[in-house]
Order: structure tokens, then sequence, then C-alpha cells
């Protein structure tokens, strides 16, 4: 697993008790998966020397690239090192997964390019994602709604898309809601929005990005935004039904929730 984040950006969410990226994205892997699996996580983010001795990458059976709280287009340190370690992953025979800030950083390194989304920033939830004739045949959507909600938390989205890669599903947010590509021996596979989260990670980022929210319009106000965070504190407790958020079971329903990451787990053991 690649943690995404820069000691900035895992700050801030800490600051707010949520539980870092990586170990939230692995514990979800862990509960659906239908065998016992092993997670080496490494932080290219947060260190310039960030392999373990004796670790190669095709020691392993796949990669998951967390989200992030960085701007590909910012360009420092610890998001080149980033895009070069992805470039490396895709010259070997891997299977690899990036969900928001992951499918971001594998497109960039595959040559398409990443910009500011100009409809401004999704959170909460990406509405009406639509499956095209692609996506319905990937073995990422495999028994999933051709229409869905889904968490999401992104500013940015993909622009260009890389040579020979599929668009999967679109929604009028993102135009690339999903996306999947092969290079080599690698076979990609991402999403913009976050089929990992659950409601309490999401209540969590919410809670440390509010003020910013609230500028951007996300929230009218300090109350629509703690209304919102309450919703998603109920949910974490089973107290609540969605309905002040409007979502279904495409979102409340964890199988469905994590149905992509289902999925791909079943298809690398394959």
């Amino acid at each position: 697993m690649i943690d995404g984040y820069d000691y900035d950006g895992w700050k801030s969410l800490n600051d707010c008790d949520c539980i870092d990226a990586f170990k939230h994205y692995g514990e979800t892997l862990k509960s659906i998966s239908s065998s016992p699996l092993e997670i080496i996580t490494i932080h290219p983010g947060k260190k310039e020397e960030y392999i373990p001795q004796g670790i190669s990458l095709e020691d392993f059976n796949g990669i998951v690239w967390t989200g992030s709280s960085l701007n590909i287009y910012d360009s420092n340190p610890g998001i080149t090192r980033q895009i070069e370690l992805a470039k490396e992953t895709l010259k070997i025979n891997t299977n690899i997964f990036g969900s928001c800030w992951g499918l971001q950083v594998y497109v960039t390194a595959a040559g398409g390019s990443v910009r500011k989304n100009p409809k401004g920033r999704e959170i909460v939830v990406a509405r009406n994602i639509q499956l095209n004739e692609d996506g319905k045949r990937h073995f990422m959507y495999n028994d999933k709604c051709e229409k869905f909600d889904a968490l999401c938390s992104h500013l940015d989205e993909v622009e260009k898309i890389p040579p020979d890669s599929n668009i999967l599903s679109s929604n009028d947010h993102s135009e690339i809601q999903a996306l999947s590509f092969k290079i080599n021996g690698a076979n990609f596979c991402g999403t913009q929005y976050h089929p990992e989260f659950d409601f309490e990670i999401l209540s969590k980022i919410l809670c440390a990005r509010k003020s910013i929210l609230i500028s951007e319009n996300i929230f009218n106000d300090n109350d629509h935004a703690d209304k919102t965070i309450s919703c998603l504190d109920n949910l974490t407790k089973n107290n609540g039904n969605g309905d002040y958020l409007k979502i279904g079971q495409d979102i409340l329903d964890k199988r469905i929730r994590n149905k992509e990451l289902k999925n791909w787990l079943n298809y690398i053991s394959n």
C-alpha cells in the first residue's frame, strides 16, 4: 500500500482524531477480503528513503494507492517521488488500484494530466455516477448498478487521459470517475471517488476542513456543516438512516459501497 499523504496533510487530519488514510484503507480491505491479507505500507510523500530493505516492488500481488490532500500540479519533492514511484510500478507485472489521489498519480505517471476542477470541489457524495459500456464490461464493476452514488472528497480531476486508457464511469461533476489502462505488465484501475471510505473517516475529514468548505460554499454556514457531520456520526453509530444527506443503499450498504475493491481483490487472487 502506498500512503499518498505528506506530513502537513497527515497532521491536519490527525489533529481532528482522524485515522490515517492507509490504516483505514487496510482495515477496509481486510474486512472484505475472502482470504487473509498481508499489507506492507510505504510512505513516499513523507520519506526520501521509503522502501524497506529487502523488499522489492515485484514481491506483491497488488498495489493500492490511497487518497491525499496534495495537488499533483504543485510538484513538490513529496509529489515528484510519488510520480516517479508510480512510473516504476508501471514497468512490472502487477495489478494496481488507485483511489482519488492514487488515480491522479497514475494518470500523470502514464502521460495524462490533472487539473483543479473548474466546477469546484466534490465532497461527501458523488451523485449519479454512470457506467459506460467499457465500465459495464470491466471486472471492477461486476454486480454494480449502472448508476450509483459514492462517498467522495476531491478538488482536482483528470483533465487528459493517458494513451490507450478507458474511461469507465462519469457524472455531471467529473467526466472521469473511473479509468483503467494497461502498460507493459501493469494493469491499473482507479476511481475518483473513494470506495474505501466509511462514514466515520468522512466525518473527520469534514471536521478538519470545515472552514475551507464553508469558504467554498460547500456548506452554507457552520450549522449546515455540523448537521452534515452529525448525520455521518449517527450513521457510524448505526443511529440514522441517511435521509439528511439523501443517500440510499448504494452507500448505506457496505457490500455495495466497497464493491469495486471487493471485485479487485477477487481479480488479483485468481
